[in-house]
């Protein structure tokens, strides 16, 4: 299985997070940041969780990549 990149930006007081360079959800605490992605990536890939593989990075404001 891929290893999937997973971007975090601090915006407005919330994390946005970006899987593989798409905005998914925004998160207040960083440990979410996380848990979030592999939920997300799970369900759309119908996989177990704990078979998702994560790279997480933060990344500036207006600094990620598309």
């Amino acid at each position: 299985m891929a290893t999937h990149e997973v971007q975090a930006v601090r915006e407005r007081g919330a994390w946005q997070v970006f899987i593989d360079g798409f905005l998914v959800t925004e998160v207040t605490r960083w440990p979410s940041v996380g848990f979030v992605a592999r939920e997300w990536i799970a369900l759309t890939e119908e996989v177990p969780v704990r078979e998702v593989d994560l790279s997480i990075r933060v990344v500036g404001r207006n600094q990620y990549v598309a």
